[in-house]
């Protein structure tokens, strides 16, 4: 899968309803893809979600060795199949909150 899948993937995450409180405008969005487009992975689909969408999130963590997926994205937090593969690969799929928590520690 091409990295632009990661790109797309934020740029939908960006524009919710949900985020509009934090006034991203579309060319904040497209500042935060050009800052990140040179840190973009090329990837291949190993292990697959519920939600295919997420699977470029899936990859862009194993090619690069990620120790944790931060979301709020049920479709990765609820599934313990999802979960136990990746961690098979020493990443875990944990909440903003309990990124904080685990930060705290």
């Amino acid at each position: 899968m091409a990295s632009w899948g990661l790109a797309d993937e934020i740029a939908r995450v960006l524009r919710r309803p949900k985020l509009r409180a934090y006034r991203i405008s579309e060319e904040d969005v497209a500042a935060a893809l050009g800052l990140l487009a040179p840190f973009l992975p090329t990837v291949e689909s190993r292990i697959s979600s519920r939600d295919p969408s997420d699977s470029v999130v899936i990859e862009a963590a194993l090619s690069g060795e990620a120790q944790a997926i931060v979301t709020g994205d049920a479709d990765l937090l609820d599934d313990d199949d999802l979960r136990r593969r990746l961690a098979e690969h020493g990443i875990r799929v944990v909440t903003p909150a309990e990124l904080v928590e685990m930060l705290r520690k």
